[in-house]
């Protein structure tokens, strides 16, 4: 597929993006080399490659949710500025 200044222009009024002369034939060569690539890329045999979520081997570093006693009320509202009936209080947003 080849990427023109028509397509550009095409894309950049998609995107709302307003371009000028050069900068038009600039991204018309840069865009056209990056189909290239994915032309290029979809040449390859991914028959036996499996998927991958993540690029790199990852591990998960969260604990275990475990089920534990809570904050006891005075010392969860300790440090709110403003409190009362043992809740936060804030102010009204909807009359």
């Amino acid at each position: 597929m080849g990427i023109d200044e028509k397509v550009v222009d095409y894309v950049a009024r998609l995107s709302r993006i307003r371009l000028e002369g050069p900068e038009k034939q600039r991204l018309a060569e840069q865009l056209g080399r990056i189909v290239a690539y994915v032309e290029k890329l979809k040449e390859l045999n991914t028959d036996d490659v499996d998927p991958l979520a993540h690029p790199l081997e990852t591990t998960n570093v969260f604990r275990n949710d475990e089920e534990k006693e809570s904050l006891p009320v005075d010392e969860a509202l300790r440090n709110a500025p403003d409190k009362g009936n043992g809740f936060f209080q804030v102010p009204a947003v909807i009359d």
